[in-house]
């Protein structure tokens, strides 16, 4: 059965799926596909029950998760297609000096997920703080919280945690991080914020571009609110805000259940989502945003809502591609499918034929079925070389064979041709995250060390349709230049394919506009860790110039999830048509602009 046409809710139905691309993903090496060739079957039948699964770190034996090599394997023998993860800014395993014991919860709630779920349509009011002219203080934020609230110098409070980019470690500390454990704590937080007028950021997993997961005022860290619910009946699965792709993947794919998404393991869920989400089933599944059910948010007037298609509808569809310009998200549940079974395939040719891989592939892609999802990338490494490539997964059924010798009809012999036979949407999920042989847990806390991060620069557009010779050459040109700047670590382009399910959805259907494009493109560079705080002008330089490379063709289109701080005329550049509407919801439902930062939807 095509994906297109629904799916029927069976133990042994295959699907295929593969690399990602930047905040929401990696690429993997040729090492992570050698030697697993072979076929897993989804066990048990995934339409009984209704199961609630704290989310807490499954262990899986070695031999459970065999999609590929671990990411130092994936580091050694992968060659420039594997850093592409650290480039994308979801990079080497790193764990997080300033991770915390799990915080208590109330009575009545399980780790950022009440004990029961609440129907769609119920709206809890929290209650309006105290009258009088005196602003709140922090110490009386802390005592509503049943969360914990650092201070500057006190117990908890460490901002270099709060970032998953080295570069921004010397940007200004917050006045106060607030460790929610609650809904009811996230509510506390937005209340003080609109009463003591704090800048207020809101944290899930800290991938933010432009580093946004912190700021000078108020952070309010949803870090501890990760339980994840799955009801079968229902087929559905709310997620705590505070998720990061990890565990969301380990705990659906254990359930037999899926959503697509990005790959990178320390990506939170909520931030993935409100951008869009493009991860490597968007052309079968949709964005991410696209199987959200509803949301449960704090809105900037302090209310806890669930919002949905038929309750407060100009939020949902606000939330679902335009950012978090609008509300602090607790929860979101998505529709779920069955877990699907995956083919992996990676490509790389000599850079000599760069132009012809990158043109070959732009006209390949959008014919393909909706079932194959791909990605090229034209990436570079000072002292060892550039190479061009394409991978990618397949959702059908059989191989992606036939598909692939459409794309090897006329070009040169590709250096690296590996392909896998089909493996588990967990076992995929794991190993394109750098996770094979290890536990969700271990895997985020491995990726947030900080010998695994490296700093870098980014930047994006968005590509309408096939770009003429001139601007492949424009591109491949800027790309080989990053050769030239000796303490890169990589840098290049990654095209990541979109059209299938994406062009589901109309421009106006959500708040992401860009339904009708061939792909997005990410332009990144990467340093080493030791040369975070350095002066970052070359690389900012090298991203710069790869997009004005493309600029006369792609105009001044991004992709909102790679954010760049730099851009001119951001609102426009994010969500073109969509723009309007969105500044409508947000003087709506945040006139006083409470969810603000650098990139917001303007009032």
């Amino acid at each position: 059965m095509h994906l297109r046409d629904g799916l029927t809710w069976r133990s042994n139905l295959r699907f295929s799926v593969g690399p990602v691309s930047p905040s929401g993903g990696r690429i993997f090496g040729a090492a992570d596909l050698e030697g697993n060739d072979r076929r897993t079957e989804n066990a048990g039948d995934p339409v009984l029950g209704d199961v609630s699964i704290a989310a807490r770190a499954i262990r899986h034996d070695d031999g459970a998760v065999n999609g590929g090599l671990n990411r130092r394997d994936v580091l050694r023998f992968g060659g420039l297609a594997s850093l592409a993860a650290f480039v994308a800014g979801c990079t080497g395993k790193t764990s997080d000096s300033g991770t915390r014991p799990p915080l208590p919860s109330p009575s009545g709630e399980t780790r950022g997920l009440p004990t029961a779920s609440p129907s769609p349509s119920v709206r809890s009011p929290s209650p309006s703080p105290s009258p009088g002219p005196a602003k709140p203080t922090y110490a009386q934020l802390a005592k509503q919280m049943s969360g914990s609230l650092s201070r500057p110098g006190g117990r908890g409070y460490d901002p270099r945690a709060l970032l998953y980019n080295p570069r921004f470690a010397g940007q200004t500390s917050p006045q106060a991080i607030a460790h929610c454990a609650s809904t009811a704590d996230v509510a506390a937080c937005v209340r003080f914020a609109a009463d003591d007028g704090a800048p207020l950021r809101i944290r899930n997993g800290g991938h933010s571009y432009g580093g946004w997961s912190s700021g000078p005022g108020l952070v309010v860290d949803l870090g501890a609110m990760t339980a994840i619910r799955i009801d079968r009946a229902a087929k559905t699965a709310t997620i705590a805000a505070g998720a990061r792709l990890a565990d969301v993947y380990t705990q659906l794919g254990t359930a037999a259940v899926s959503i697509g998404g990005g790959s990178c393991p320390t990506v939170g869920i909520t931030g993935l989502t409100l951008g869009g989400g493009v991860g490597v089933l968007a052309r079968s599944y949709g964005l991410t945003c696209d199987q959200v059910h509803s949301f449960g948010v704090v809105t900037a007037d302090g209310r806890l809502r669930t919002v949905d298609a038929q309750t407060d509808a100009n939020l949902f569809w606000a939330l679902r591609g335009g950012g978090g310009s609008f509300a602090a998200v607790t929860a979101l549940t998505f529709d779920v499918r069955p877990a699907p079974t995956i083919h992996r395939f990676f490509l790389q040719w000599n850079w000599s034929a760069a132009a012809e891989v990158l043109d070959a592939w732009q006209h390949w892609s959008p014919q393909t079925p909706r079932e194959l999802w791909s990605t090229c990338k034209l990436l570079a490494s000072p002292g060892k070389g550039a190479r061009p490539s394409v991978s990618g997964t397949w959702a059908g059924s059989g191989t992606p064979d036939t598909q692939l010798s459409k794309l090897l009809k006329g070009l040169p012999k590709p250096t690296t041709n590996f392909r896998t036979g089909g493996v588990s949407y967990l076992e995929t999920m794991l190993a394109e995250a750098g996770c094979s042989g290890d536990s969700a847990q271990v895997c985020i806390t491995d990726a947030l060390k900080p010998a695994n991060r490296y700093p870098f620069a980014a930047s994006s557009s968005i590509v309408a349709k096939a770009m003429p010779s001139a601007a492949v050459t424009a591109i491949v040109d800027a790309v080989q230049a990053g050769l030239d700047i000796a303490t890169m670590v990589e840098g290049g382009v990654s095209f990541d394919s979109l059209g299938g399910a994406v062009g589901d959805a109309h421009v106006g259907d959500t708040a992401f506009p860009w339904r009708t494009a061939l792909a997005d493109v990410q332009y990144t560079a990467a340093w080493r860790y030791a040369d975070a705080t350095k002066d970052p002008a070359p690389y900012n330089g090298y991203v710069q110039r790869q997009r004005s490379a493309l600029e006369p063709w792609l105009g001044n289109s991004a992709y909102v999830n790679y954010a760049d701080a730099t851009l001119k005329d951001y609102p426009t550049a994010y969500w073109g048509p969509n723009l309007t509407r969105l500044r409508e919801v947000k003087k709506t439902y945040d006139p006083r602009d409470v969810f603000s930062f650098p990139q917001a939807v303007p009032l």
